[in-house]
């Protein structure tokens, strides 16, 4: 294998594991797990974890990686669960609305 594919091979490795802790360290954060709680389930050191978040963003910071924005996986409202019954509102419901619809389900 000569020079030039063996540092492509190199360059594409590091680009992969570089999304990999990226995924891992996303999935930490959106977890709402501590750190170290979340290092223990997925059998990560906290110093190796540290240490990649730390490469991130000095990445992020010289310009090496772009910042992609992040969209919540579920959005925010009231969720109103009775038996098998599952009712899903936005946070802005009408109090009168959700009045009525623990009434009806009160009645189940």
């Amino acid at each position: 294998m000569n020079q030039e594919m063996t540092e492509r091979i190199a360059e594409t490795k590091e680009l992969v594991t570089a999304a990999e802790w990226r995924e891992k360290i996303l999935s930490c954060q959106e977890s709402g797990k501590t750190v170290t709680a979340w290092c223990e389930e997925n059998g990560i050191s906290p110093s190796m974890y540290y240490r990649k978040l730390r490469m991130m963003r000095e990445d992020i910071l010289s310009g090496e990686q772009q910042i992609v924005p992040i969209k919540p996986k579920v959005p925010h409202g009231i969720r109103i669960t009775a038996g098998e019954i599952s009712i899903a509102l936005p946070e802005n419901a009408d109090p009168e609305q959700l009045a009525a619809i623990v009434g009806a389900l009160k009645s189940c």
